[in-house]
C-alpha cells in the first residue's frame, strides 16, 4: 500500500510539473476514478502544491523568508492531516520545495535586469465587440478565446511575479506550461489554478451558475463565494458547475469538444432552458431576447447551428418548428412566447 501511494505521489508531481506522459495520465485518471477517497487525496496534494509556490513568495525576492513561509505550509499540512499521511505529504512538499527554490533563483536572476521598471503597472483589458468573439495571445504564450459579452483583464506586469488574469464572461484557455509560475483565472465567484492545460471557463455576472470544462491536464477550482470556500479538482472530460444560489459544486462527465465549439462559430443547444438559450442568442447575435411566456420554462431544446451559415431567423424558425414556441422580431429586440 505504501509503495502504491509513493508511486501515485510521483505521478501527481510529474503532472503538476507538466512532465507526465500519456500513459501516466491515464494511470492517474484511473486511480482517481476508483473512489472519492482517491480523488480527495489528489486534491489535498494539489492544495499543498499551489499554496507553496505562490506570488507572495516570489515577489519578496528573499529566498530565506520564502523558505520559512514554505516550512509553515508544511507545519499546517501536518497539523491538519492524520499522522499516517505525514510522511507522504512531506515527500510531496520536498519535491515542491525544490521546484519553488529553483523558481526563486531563476526569478531573482531575471529580475536583476528589470529593476528599473516601474512597480506600478497599468491594467490591460481585452473585450470583443457585442455579437463577436476574439482570440488573444498573452505575454507568456497562453492563447485565450473570448466569447461575446466577455472581458479579460490582466496586469502589464503579467509573467513577472505571477500569471493572474480576471475573467468576466466566457473564455477558452490554452495555457503555456510553467511549473514555477502557476496560471490563475479569477471571476467574481470562482478561481481556477493550473500549470499548463486547456479548459473552458464561463461565468457571466447575470448567469445563475459558473462552469468549467476541462479538455487536457488538471485544474484546481476554488469557490470565492462568501461563507463557502469549497474546492474541487478536475480531470479531462469533466465539467464543474457552481450554483450561485446554493454555493455548491456539481461534477459530471462531459464532452469537452462541445464546450469550445463556440470558438469555431458554432452555437450548441444541449438541453438548456429557454432562459439560457435566450442569453446565448443575445451574445451570439447582439440582440435583446425576452421570454414572455412562463409555459416555456418547462421545455429544453437541442440543436447545433453555425453562425456563418445560419441567421438568427433560421435558429428561431428551427425552435418554432418544435411546436413549443413562437417569436417576434422588432429590430434588435426578440420576444419568445
Amino acid at each position: 500500500m505504501k509503495e502504491t501511494i509513493n508511486h501515485i505521489d510521483d505521478l501527481i508531481i510529474l503532472s503538476l510539473c507538466g512532465e507526465l506522459d500519456h500513459e501516466g495520465q491515464e494511470e492517474l485518471r484511473n486511480w482517481i476514478a476508483i473512489s472519492d477517497k482517491n480523488r480527495n487525496y489528489v486534491q489535498a496534494q494539489e492544495e499543498i502544491w499551489f499554496s507553496s509556490i505562490n506570488k507572495g513568495e516570489l515577489a519578496k525576492y528573499d529566498a530565506s523568508k520564502a523558505f520559512e513561509s514554505f516550512l509553515s505550509h508544511i507545519a499546517e499540512a501536518r497539523a491538519d492531516k492524520q499522522e499516517k499521511f505525514s510522511n507522504r505529504i512531506h515527500r510531496l512538499l520536498r519535491y515542491a520545495a525544490m521546484i519553488a527554490a529553483v523558481g526563486l533563483v531563476s526569478f531573482f536572476a531575471y529580475q536583476h535586469g528589470q529593476r528599473q521598471l516601474s512597480e506600478e503597472f497599468a491594467e490591460i483589458v481585452i473585450e470583443p465587440a457585442l455579437g463577436s468573439r476574439t482570440k488573444a495571445i498573452l505575454p507568456d504564450g497562453t492563447s485565450v478565446w473570448l466569447n461575446s459579452g466577455s472581458k479579460l483583464t490582466y496586469s502589464q506586469g503579467f509573467g513577472l511575479t505571477d500569471r493572474q488574469v480576471s475573467l468576466e464572461g466566457e473564455g477558452f484557455f490554452e495555457v503555456t506550461k510553467n511549473k514555477n509560475l502557476p496560471f490563475s483565472v479569477k471571476s467574481g465567484i470562482l478561481q481556477v489554478n493550473v500549470l499548463g492545460t486547456k479548459f473552458n471557463f464561463r461565468d457571466y455576472p447575470d448567469d445563475s451558475e459558473a462552469e468549467v470544462v476541462l479538455s487536457e491536464g488538471f485544474v484546481f477550482l476554488k469557490s470565492l463565494m462568501a461563507g463557502n470556500h469549497e474546492s474541487k479538482t478536475l480531470i479531462p472530460g469533466q465539467r464543474a458547475v457552481l450554483n450561485k444560489k446554493t454555493g455548491k459544486f456539481e461534477l459530471d462527465e462531459y464532452d469537452a469538444r462541445k464546450s469550445r465549439m463556440w470558438t469555431q462559430g458554432f452555437l450548441i443547444l444541449d438541453g438548456e432552458s429557454i432562459y439560457t438559450i435566450a442569453k446565448k442568442l443575445e451574445r451570439f447575435y447582439g440582440v435583446k431576447v425576452t421570454v414572455s411566456s412562463k409555459t416555456l420554462e418547462q421545455y429544453h431544446f437541442y440543436g447545433d447551428f453555425i453562425r456563418q451559415e445560419q441567421s438568427l431567423t433560421d435558429i428561431l424558425e428551427a425552435l418554432k418548428g418544435t411546436g413549443k414556441l413562437h417569436y417576434k422580431i422588432n429590430g434588435k429586440n426578440v420576444i419568445l412566447y
